[in-house]
């Protein structure tokens, strides 16, 4: 990168593209030649060179023996002047920070407890609004992150970080992380699926949602992730169309980056954060989600209504059929010792009978009680004994 002597515009060299032309009729080379491509770095003065040749970028140069700041800056800090650098521009020219004051790393945040120094500080003219931009291009934890954010906050600072686009706050997702449900699916404004850090798992934690800065092409990258609703109680899975997109969780080994352009983002006061265009698609997503959650809440438990009043309705109706089965038993019972009790009965009046029969004959003569079995002639009657001399003719 390099300055515009006039303009203080940032120029970026593209890759390959050293010796084409800058502007139309204009080489990189000549405008350098002119003395109108300035370092960056504070106090320096123009480059001297392009380096288009061999395996390396082609980038801007001192000539030699000039510029000795590289070795105690080397890329990274170059591109964190950029960033800043393009931060600034933003700030001045975006409508809700026309009127406000801005300092590159020269206004200290003073608390009882320490002080610290933002990259870019935006100050409200007529309140004591406060934004400060972090722009991380060094490794840091998630705790030295924390510390730092309750610094801002309790001093009434909101807090924008912005990570470098490489190095370690980029590092690409494995073929593992890639292999999730809410990161299979890909978008066409999803430029890459990037490894979430326990720095990146803190913020997430305490609701701050990691933002990517590319100052070369002035865009935004937002954490996201693609989720998908829940199976309903049937079983029922949803389709695509119901996937949401929404900030990953803060156990997420990775997510997805949604790139943005700068100049579409504004900072949001009330929520203390970059509302970029993907982070209004997740609060929209975010609402929706929520709106179908509670339909989604509100049919569960019209199915839980109609499952608890089907099963009241059977164990009525078993109810019902266990009473019918004891009336039905207990009229067979009746019947069957009515039958019982009525032979029962009848064998007492049969038992009665034999034994008034027993008596009644025991009160009848032998002659009676015992009749002759055959009914035999009189015996003939004895003859006179003046005729027994007789004889019989």
């Amino acid at each position: 990168m390099a300055v515009d002597g006039k303009s203080g515009q940032p120029h970026y060299l593209p890759d390959k593209q050293g010796n084409d032309e800058m502007v139309p009729g204009v080489t990189w080379r000549a405008r350098l030649a002119e003395g109108m491509l300035l370092c960056p770095i504070p106090g320096c003065g123009p480059f001297g060179r392009v380096v288009a040749g061999g395996a390396r970028r082609h980038h801007f140069a001192h000539p030699a023996g000039e510029g000795d700041h590289d070795r105690g800056t080397g890329p990274e800090t170059l591109w964190h002047l950029s960033a800043k650098d393009v931060l600034r521009r933003w700030a001045q020219n975006h409508p809700s920070l026309a009127d406000w004051t801005l300092h590159i790393d020269d206004t200290p945040i003073t608390m009882p407890d320490g002080w610290r120094r933002p990259d870019v500080l935006a100050v409200a003219p007529d309140t004591n609004a406060k934004v400060a931009f972090e722009v991380q291009y060094s490794p840091l934890t998630g705790t030295d992150w924390k510390a730092r954010h309750d610094f801002y906050a309790a001093a009434g600072v909101v807090d924008i970080w912005l990570f470098a686009h490489h190095g370690p706050q980029w590092r690409p997702a494995t073929a593992a992380q890639r292999w999730r449900r809410d990161l299979t699916r890909s978008d066409p404004d999803w430029v890459a699926t990037i490894q979430l850090s326990g720095l990146h798992q803190k913020m997430l934690q305490h609701g701050v949602i990691p933002l990517w800065l590319d100052p070369t092409a002035q865009m935004v990258g937002t954490a996201t992730a693609h989720f998908h609703p829940a199976p309903s109680l049937s079983g029922e899975r949803l389709g695509e169309d119901t996937a949401y997109s929404l900030p990953p969780r803060r156990t997420f080994p990775a997510c997805h980056v949604a790139a943005d352009a700068l100049h579409q983002c504004r900072v949001d006061l009330a929520n203390g954060e970059l509302l970029t265009p993907a982070r209004r698609v997740q609060r929209e997503q975010h609402q929706r989600f929520l709106v179908d959650e509670q339909a989604a809440h509100e049919q569960a438990a019209r199915i839980r209504a109609r499952i608890h009043a089907e099963q009241q309705e059977r164990t009525r109706l078993r109810r019902e059929a266990q009473q019918e089965r004891r009336r039905v038993t207990a009229a067979q019972a009746a019947a069957e010792q009515a039958e019982r009790d009525k032979r029962e009965q009848e064998k007492r009046r049969r038992t009665e009978d034999e034994r008034a029969c027993a008596e009644a004959r025991q009160r009848m003569p032998l002659s009676e009680q015992f009749p002759p079995l055959f009914k035999q002639d009189p015996p003939p009657a004895k003859r006179p004994w003046w005729r027994s001399w007789q004889r019989e003719i």
